[in-house]
């Protein structure tokens, strides 16, 4: 005598979606503003600049098909190492995380806000807050960017001094 099994429909499997930010999508939303920051003070800088070098080592690497370590580091330090790009940088990451959409263009894009421990937007205090304790969070060896690995609400340690976090909205 067999016995009959009954055929039991597959319920649908429902993966349980992370309410916070994490690593990864926190990196590409980097990666996207920075590219955006460096694009814009590109625009400005050879706007606004009497320097000729700019456009002779874009020129030379062009016609050559490199550069040459001099343009490099001239191209490098004007980028780079000027009062101008922080303060864009300041600018860009404390007025976008701190205005309405709570979030900078990267952060957006990927459907994620910035928002204090209850849920609420930020202010521009609790921004500048956030954004000068990522210095912190690079001193030793970028121990502080890791720190999201382990904690619950993935946060990283300008986070916890902030107390901010990253949600998906």
């Amino acid at each position: 005598m067999k016995t009959l099994m009954p055929v039991m429909a597959s319920t649908p499997t429902y993966k349980k979606l992370s309410l916070y930010g994490g690593f990864t999508t926190r990196l590409v939303a980097f990666l996207v503003d920075s590219t955006i920051i460096v694009f814009l003070y590109s625009i400005i800088l050879y706007s606004a600049s009497d320097e000729t070098m700019h456009l002779l080592s874009w020129k030379s690497m062009i016609a050559d098909g490199f550069i040459s370590f001099k343009e490099a580091n001239f191209i490098f330090r004007s980028l780079f190492y000027n009062s101008y790009f922080l303060v864009l940088h300041w600018f860009y990451y404390t007025i976008f995380e701190s205005s309405p959409k709570q979030a900078t263009i990267g952060k957006f894009t990927l459907g994620m806000k910035v928002t204090d421990i209850r849920g609420k937007r930020i202010n521009f205090i609790q921004a500048n807050l956030r954004y000068f304790a990522k210095a912190l969070s690079a001193l030793p060896f970028f121990l502080g960017f890791l720190l999201i690995m382990s904690s619950r609400r993935k946060q990283m340690l300008h986070d916890y001094i902030s107390k901010t976090i990253i949600v998906f909205s």
